[in-house]
């Protein structure tokens, strides 16, 4: 139970240091936050141009539309907040020797890669995610009940955690090759399918995005479920659950796997 305290307080004050620091670049800081705003405001226009050309899109509105782009943001900017230290690692951490450092502190590594960085700028995509998700909500005809609560808010917190395990997971292959963050991009990339409904897809790709990238499964599956009441709100929110636990477990065992066999570059 100390340890615990003691990581706490620890992550906290990383996270104050962290903090500091961006702030100390307010400029940088608004920037990077509007630079979200736009780029998500963007890929909401391209949206609303394919349901111009298409009004129907496999029975979803613009409207409901709207609501799943919206969502789409909200587990993606909880995972971004916390664990965007994880981009660095895969892409020049491990090339630069900058990790070294951690090898020499009392405190699993990857504790101290994530307590690392708190990222202010997924501030940007949660202004946009929850705005679109009440306009558009506005406009639905959604029966709200207390399991579609429980699973939207699992989705979006529970459903953080298979996004970073992904990330993990994807990151840990650059202790042993010293760069895979192109194949975090590749796994990551997933996540704009995940704004349009999985139904669209053919069968092969709904598989691989609810179970090997499995971003339909927290995104698209929980919103089709609040609009057309397809599913059993518990059992979704079960099964985002589960396989949080699923990838956590299997990116922690990864990470671990490829840290002891890390070679500093000496750079």
């Amino acid at each position: 139970m100390e340890n615990i305290k003691h990581y706490i307080r620890l992550y906290f004050a990383n996270m104050s240091r962290s903090l500091i620091s961006r702030l100390e670049y307010k400029a940088d800081l608004l920037i990077g936050i509007f630079g979200f705003l736009i780029e998500n405001v963007a890929g909401l226009a391209t949206i609303y141009f394919v349901v111009r050309n298409i009004p129907s899109l496999s029975g979803w509105n613009m409207y409901q539309l709207g609501f799943l782009y919206g969502f789409t943001m909200m587990p993606i900017a909880v995972d971004h907040l916390l664990t965007d230290e994880l981009w660095r690692v895969a892409y020049f951490r491990v090339k630069k020797g900058d990790l070294d450092r951690y090898f020499l502190r009392p405190a699993p590594i990857l504790f101290q890669v994530i307590a690392e960085t708190f990222q202010p700028e997924a501030f940007g995509e949660l202004i946009v995610g929850l705005s679109m998700i009440l306009f558009c909500g506005g406009k639905c005809n959604i029966e709200w009940n207390f399991g579609m609560v429980v699973m939207l808010f699992v989705a979006t917190f529970i459903g953080a955690f298979v996004v970073t395990g992904i990330k993990i997971l994807t990151a840990s292959p650059a202790f042993i090759i010293k760069q895979s963050g192109f194949i975090m991009q590749i796994m990551y990339n997933f996540r704009d399918y995940a704004r349009y409904p999985i139904g669209i897809y053919p069968k092969v790709m709904r598989l691989l995005m609810l179970f090997i990238f499995p971003f339909g499964l927290i995104i698209s599956v929980p919103v089709e479920t609040l609009m057309f009441g397809k599913y059993n709100p518990w059992m979704i929110s079960a099964a985002i659950t589960a396989m949080a636990i699923i990838f956590m477990t299997i990116s922690s065992l990864v990470w671990n796997f490829c840290v002891k066999r890390y070679e500093s570059t000496g750079s």
